[in-house]
């Protein structure tokens, strides 16, 4: 784990944190710890991201399916979100192994004016592939209370296109700024933007919407159709209080892709 995030560090000049440490390998832990990885996640200009619990509509529907990742294996945490109902995806660099998936577990009600007690946690722990030359993860989930997790959240459609530059989006992450409060409680945000480039790469999109280390793995939603465009995992230009110029996720297409070798 180590050799790979020194090598993500080399590959992603000058990034901030990916995933921050857990106190205690308990669900309801409150990650309030410096970010220990150097991978992923930047602010862009001002901050301006809100909770998920102010959204309305659609958006609010479709941020239900976005969750907090705890992954106790590798003492970390990161964002993922479902594709069908027992389904969820991740970064690679946030897990990449089956070792590294071993008490993977996801809440997607780990929001604002939520209980830690109140917190609904599903067992992901079954790997199901990687690819790390798309940053990409999925593991499958386990029922609680007789419900998988797409069936008490509802899941999330890859666009068959990829999102052209200027268009609006929207992430949806697993946050809060740590840098000027390190006590926060990473709850999850919509984060508001604009694809900057939509050929950032050959894997990639940019675009200006706030993450930081956590967001890891979160889905980059198209406002018009709010289908995802975008797996994000990368942050541009990270200084020491996490802001950077740009942030960037794998395309659509991409992602839809690697979706279809597991059946989805």
């Amino acid at each position: 784990m180590a050799a790979k995030k020194l090598l993500g560090a080399m590959l992603v000049m000058g990034l901030t944190a990916c995933g921050s440490v857990e106190p205690m390998d308990v669900p309801d832990a409150e990650p309030n710890e410096a970010l220990a990885s150097q991978e992923s996640n930047v602010i862009v200009g001002t901050l301006n991201w809100v909770s998920a619990t102010s959204l309305t509509g659609t958006q609010r529907t479709k941020s239900r399916a976005v969750g907090y990742l705890s992954i106790p294996a590798v003492g970390s945490r990161c964002t993922a979100w479902l594709v069908s109902n027992d389904v969820v995806i991740t970064n690679n660099h946030c897990v990449g192994s089956a070792s590294e998936a071993v008490g993977a577990r996801v809440s997607f009600n780990y929001e604002d004016g939520v209980a830690s007690a109140s917190r609904v946690w599903y067992p992901c722990a079954t790997f199901i592939k990687t690819w790390s030359s798309d940053d990409m993860t999925a593991l499958r989930c386990s029922a609680v209370n007789g419900q998988l997790p797409g069936q008490a959240n509802g899941f999330l459609t890859v666009a068959s296109a990829n999102a052209a530059t200027n268009a609006t989006v929207y992430v949806v992450n697993q946050n809060c700024d740590y840098y000027t409060t390190p006590s926060c409680t990473p709850t999850k945000k919509s984060s508001p933007g604009k694809v900057l480039n939509g050929n950032y790469s050959t894997t990639d999109i940019s675009y200006d919407a706030d993450t930081l280390g956590g967001s890891s793995g979160s889905p980059v939603l198209s406002t018009s159709t709010n289908e995802v465009v975008a797996l994000h995992h990368i942050g541009i230009g990270g200084n020491s209080q996490g802001r950077g110029t740009a942030n960037t996720g794998v395309k659509a297409t991409r992602v839809k892709a690697r979706l279809a070798e597991i059946g989805l």
